[in-house]
């Protein structure tokens, strides 16, 4: 090899160095800024973080009162509201200041950062913050998350928020179908309560006659036979209700407590108001205690006594 060509060579390599060398500069000073810029964007979040703890800090202990600051005017004045302190304090609207404290207070200082590092707003977290708590948990647990993926997250915290939606009018729907039954409930237990009402007001009206006393004994006898079997007949539906109820497996919790707490008040009612009768009728009629036995048993007595007199 000439001693040119040995030049050329060395020539060759210094540069090859050179341009090693200010290739690692370019890539040390790049690292260096990158750092600084993570650095900065790392303490800005901090410092937001640490701003929203201390307003937190300031509205709970009421420490934002007595606050000087200029008006508009140039003079010193000083906040006496939240909403002063917000606006002159802060430099946000109140209705602002809140919404961030509010996520402050639900989401933790931690994913509050991670939030204002992928770019989520106040909307997004107060749309994630409405939504039921097993679906945050899915939100803030999700890869996206990990991985910064802000479209992503908008995107399954909007589908939550629909489905949700969707959830909400389905229960809205399904409780005015309730509350339509119950309204027809309550109708019909007043308009039973009328016709009792009616019926004293007859029976009152009735007065019996020395001749006609058997007969009007018998229609009053065949009447308590009657509501007797109405009654019977409303205790077997109720009982009928309360065993299609535990034989059914697959009820909810939440359905199985509104029927149990429907039914428990049904029996109790029921045996209550008849318990009280009882008691009532009991100690009206105590003396003839020793002679009670079915209205059927007496009308039969009645029909045997008058064919008797008949012959």
């Amino acid at each position: 090899m000439t001693n040119k060509d040995l030049t050329t060579v060395e020539s060759e390599a210094q540069h090859a160095i050179a341009d090693s060398q200010q290739s690692t500069a370019v890539r040390d000073q790049s690292l260096v800024e990158v750092g600084q810029i993570q650095a900065f964007d790392f303490m800005k979040k901090q410092s937001e973080a640490f701003n929203l703890k201390t307003i937190l800090k300031h509205k709970e202990n009421k420490a934002y009162k007595g606050l000087p600051y200029t008006d508009e005017n140039g003079n010193t004045a000083y906040t006496k509201t939240w909403e002063d302190y917000c606006i002159h304090k802060v430099g946000m609207s109140r209705k602002m200041v809140d919404e961030n404290l509010a996520n402050l207070k639900h989401f933790g200082e931690a994913f509050l950062e991670s939030s204002k590092k992928i770019g989520l707003g106040i909307r997004d977290l107060k749309s994630l913050r409405q939504l039921p708590s097993d679906e945050q948990t899915l939100v803030i647990e999700s890869e996206a998350i990990d991985t910064g993926d802000k479209e992503s997250i908008k995107d399954l915290i909007d589908d939550l928020k629909a489905k949700h939606k969707k959830e909400l009018d389905t229960e809205k729907k399904k409780a005015k179908e309730i509350d339509d039954q119950r309204q027809v409930a309550v109708r019909m237990r007043d308009e039973y309560q009328m016709k009792a009402m009616d019926y004293q007001t007859e029976l009152e009206s009735t007065k019996f006659k020395a001749d006609a006393w058997v007969d009007q004994t018998k229609h009053l006898l065949f009447e308590a036979t009657k509501y007797e079997s109405n009654a019977v007949e409303s205790l077997s539906r109720l009982i009928a209700l309360r065993e299609h109820f535990l034989d059914d497996d697959n009820l909810s919790p939440q359905v199985t407590e509104y029927l149990a707490a429907g039914l428990l008040h049904s029996f109790k009612t029921l045996a209550e108001d008849f318990a009280q009768a009882w008691l009532e009728t009991s100690n009206i009629l105590e003396g003839y205690l020793p002679k009670m036995r079915p209205s059927l048993d007496v009308l039969q007595e009645l029909n045997d006594s008058a064919m008797s007199n008949e012959e």
